[in-house]
């Protein structure tokens, strides 16, 4: 496995990739992530590129693609987990966007075969389901004890926010295709839910601050390469 590896990233390293006269490349990729915290399953992201040359190892262009998110906050008394503190609040939040991130890239080495890009951009909430627990037993039998559980996807942000960045390797299939390995790095500034918000009624002292966890996520592609005379 490791000599695959190896083999597979020298191939990347040392294979022709994007001229002097490439101006324009358009990619479809898909993969999955997890979050930097909070992490419940393996989220779903896909879509597609184009990016325009604007010197001979710049790109600007745009990136249109679908991201996941599977978040599972989990906040209980005495450092307990999985619903068994005698306090606590956990949130489950699975919920999908489509983006929208104008982007610039930089093309390494005369092969351009590694680029490395940033984007910012716009997400459209197309789905998602949100369930809020709390509960509290530490009052023994008195009045004060609750247990409930709350469908909560009502709180789903509708848009959010979001800033990436990452780097694609690119390995020479023909004179204008290529196969692409990508890893990504994305955060979005506000928060997947409004079950975070200090307003909210639900809200205890075990409840989150934010719901913005980092993703990283490794997609595999094609990319196809223009020129314009």
């Amino acid at each position: 496995m490791k000599f695959i590896t190896l083999v597979v990233l020298i191939s990347i390293f040392t294979s022709p990739a994007f001229s002097q006269g490439t101006n324009k490349i358009i990619g479809f990729y898909g993969g999955g992530g997890i979050a930097t915290s909070n992490n419940y399953d393996v989220a779903i992201s896909g879509g597609i590129t184009y990016d325009k040359g604007l010197f001979s190892r710049t790109f600007l262009g745009v990136n249109i693609f679908y991201q996941g998110y599977s978040v599972a906050y989990d906040n209980e008394a005495g450092s307990a987990k999985f619903g068994q503190g005698q306090a606590g609040v956990s949130i489950y939040n699975k919920s999908t966007y489509v983006f929208l991130a104008p982007q610039i890239s930089i093309g390494i080495r005369e092969t351009q075969n590694l680029k490395f890009y940033a984007n910012a951009g716009i997400g459209y909430n197309m789905s998602g389901t949100e369930t809020y627990r709390k509960w509290d037993y530490r009052y023994g039998t008195l009045p004060g004890n609750y247990d409930s559980t709350i469908n909560t996807t009502a709180n789903i942000n509708k848009m959010l926010y979001r800033v990436g960045f990452g780097m694609e390797e690119y390995l020479s299939l023909s004179h204008r295709w290529f196969l692409c390995l990508k890893e990504d790095f994305g955060f979005i500034v506000n928060n997947l839910s409004t079950s975070s918000d200090v307003d909210n009624p639900n809200r205890t002292v075990y409840s989150p601050h934010s719901l913005n966890p980092g993703y990283i996520s490794i997609q595999l592609g094609f990319s196809h390469t223009k020129y314009t005379r």
